[in-house]
């Protein structure tokens, strides 16, 4: 058993000193590779603050711009994204496509916005920045309705506001509020997308944003030309007009007057519509949108050709087809130019993808070889143990075997010698004339035949109790029976026996320390405890073996349950890996219940 012990601990020893080595090991090679990266990301991070500055810098030139002048607009939105490509960071990342898909929304340039929009939500998704999740959500919204996808717009718009109400953003709640009436507009579910305008206009005008009640009337003037009453639509995008007048909103300007050009070609008013489209096409050239610039030709071509004016609808028709033809041109390059930078963006992640799968890799190849070392010694210390559980178990066996043949010796010496002895002198005393001795020495000789008689019967008990053939032939069951039986035949206290299960023999240790426990608590309840009944209980259960033993007599004594009778009885349970519990009272005496694991 201790060598046993003394392997299991030095396995336990062996395995926690390999863990330690194994952190150390890790510490150390987690220490290298971040003093690789601090390394690598040197090469882009000596000019990181500065460059953090300037994004900033751009990024604030790029929202003055983007309702003014879209190029620049453009232009400062990538010069962010380059900047934070070379050091690759994400949030920076995350601004510019923020920008560029506000600019995207106002081109029209819906395919490239739906790429863009689902770079931002991985992005922000990974780097836990749950605004530009909303916004992402919102710009594929927009793009989903532009395509008619109805279902899916709708869900993007609802998630995107449900975070921008837990971030408690007013401003952007009251933008997806409009972009949801912009899609009712479009379903052509007229009521509904008005009840939205209204939520949109009261929020911005609960914030005090001019710029966003201008954009809800000029949406809604745009409804009311889809409905053909042009005379609402009138009103609104007018007012819509003054405010961003006010606010000197050049991209809201002339969003406006192409708007009310239209409504005025539309009531046939064609000098108006020539004067505001005129108005939006000069805009248009300064805020650099040849989608803009394209609405206005197209009015101004179909105005002088209702006035009749074929010369001059002749050359804004030619203009139209340019600016057609340019605006593709335009659209090409710059879609080209987006993905480039995605592509190289993609690139670049991927390299370092692979730099930390390639350290990925070098960290499981360390642990497999750890591991198979853990589990060749761990095989190792298994089959050693084996075999000494196998030697625990023989020498266990031997044991008992030694101890059988022990008591079977003492039982023999008991019988043939002194038992032997006392019958020879029994037998003696038998032989003696009584007639020749007084009345006090027969009194002598009684008392001295009855005490041999007694001595030679306890004796022969004490010869067949140590090791009785019943326990070896027939099993524990038998023996006991034959206990109790010869315990009722010479005493005042009846024992009574009840077994149940046990159909099967139990392993002989089992079987041994149970006889020899039961013996010892009958012969405390014949010397000590002054009852006159006395009951012994043996059940089989499936896991375990309950034994008890209860008199009536007169309990035991605190000293007593310290004695060496109760010591031996606890130290055989406890080699059994059993419980022993012993209620100790005056009055209905003693209850010993034991239980024993099969």
């Amino acid at each position: 058993m201790l060598n046993l012990f003394m392997a299991k601990f030095y396995s336990l020893a062996f395995i926690l000193l390999v863990y330690v080595n194994l952190f150390e090991g890790f510490t150390s090679f987690a220490q290298t590779s971040r003093t690789q990266e601090v390394v690598v990301r040197s090469k882009y991070s000596t000019s990181f603050p500065k460059d953090t500055v300037l994004i900033y810098k751009y990024r604030k030139l790029a929202l003055d711009n983007l309702y003014y002048d879209a190029d620049k607009a453009v232009v400062y939105a990538q010069q962010i994204l380059r900047l934070s490509q070379k050091h690759q960071w994400p949030k920076g990342k995350i601004m510019a496509y923020d920008l560029l898909c506000t600019y995207y929304i106002i081109d029209g340039s819906y395919d490239i916005l739906r790429e863009i929009s689902n770079e931002i939500l991985i992005l922000s998704q990974k780097e836990n920045l749950p605004l530009y999740t909303a916004n992402a959500k919102r710009f594929l919204g927009e793009s989903a309705a532009e395509y008619k996808q109805f279902d899916t717009s709708l869900a993007n718009f609802q998630s995107a506001f449900k975070i921008y109400s837990s971030l408690k953003l007013d401003s952007s709640k009251a933008v997806c509020l409009e972009n949801i009436g912009n899609f009712y507009r479009e379903k052509l579910e007229y009521p509904e997308a008005n009840r939205y305008y209204d939520l949109a206009y009261r929020s911005f005008e609960k914030i005090g944003s001019q710029l966003g009640m201008a954009s809800v009337l000029q949406n809604r003037g745009y409804l009311y030309v889809r409905k053909n009453e042009l005379d609402k639509a009138e009103k609104y995008v007018s007012q819509a007009l003054v405010i961003f007048q006010k606010l000197n909103n050049r991209f809201g300007m002339l969003n406006a007057l192409n708007d009310l050009g239209n409504v005025y070609f539309s009531k046939k008013q064609y000098d108006k519509a020539i004067k505001s489209e005129s108005e939006a096409l000069a805009l248009s050239k300064l805020y650099h949108s040849s989608r803009q610039t394209n609405w206005a030709l197209i009015c101004l071509y179909k105005a002088y050709k209702g006035q009749n004016n074929v010369e001059q609808s002749l050359n804004y028709l030619e203009q139209v087809d340019y600016i057609r033809r340019t605006r593709h041109l335009e659209r090409v390059a710059r879609e080209y130019n987006m993905y480039k930078l995605i592509y190289e963006n993609q690139q670049m992640d991927s390299e370092i993808q692979q730099k930390i799968i390639n350290e990925q890799n070098t960290i499981q190849s360390f642990l497999i070889g750890f591991l198979v070392l853990i589990v060749a010694f761990s095989a190792f210390l298994w089959f050693n143990n084996k075999k000494l559980r196998l030697k625990n178990a023989a020498i266990k066996e031997a044991l008992i075997q030694g101890q059988t043949i022990e008591r079977k010796r003492v039982a023999a010496e008991l019988h043939d010698h002194l038992g032997g002895t006392l019958a020879s002198l029994n037998w003696y005393l038998y032989g003696m004339d009584k007639k020749l001795l007084s009345e006090e020495e027969q009194k002598i000789y009684q008392s001295v035949h009855q005490m041999v008689g007694a001595a030679y019967r306890e004796v022969r008990s004490l010869s067949h109790n140590l090791m009785p053939v019943e326990l070896e032939e027939h099993g524990l069951v038998m023996a006991l029976q034959r206990l109790i039986g010869k315990l009722n035949e010479n005493n005042s206290i009846h024992f009574t026996f009840e077994v149940d299960g046990l159909e099967k023999r139990l392993d002989k240790k089992v079987e041994f320390e149970l006889y020899s426990i039961l013996l010892e608590l009958t012969n405390n309840i014949l010397k000590h405890s002054k009852a006159d009944k006395a009951e012994i209980s043996l059940t089989e259960s499936v896991r375990t073996i309950h034994l008890t033993i209860s008199d009536n007599g007169n309990g035991i004594k605190n000293n007593s349950l310290h004695g060496a009778g109760l010591g031996n009885v606890k130290n055989r349970v406890q080699s059994l890996k059993g419980k022993i519990m012993i209620s100790n009272e005056e009055n209905p005496g003693t209850n010993i219940g034991i239980e024993i694991p099969k």
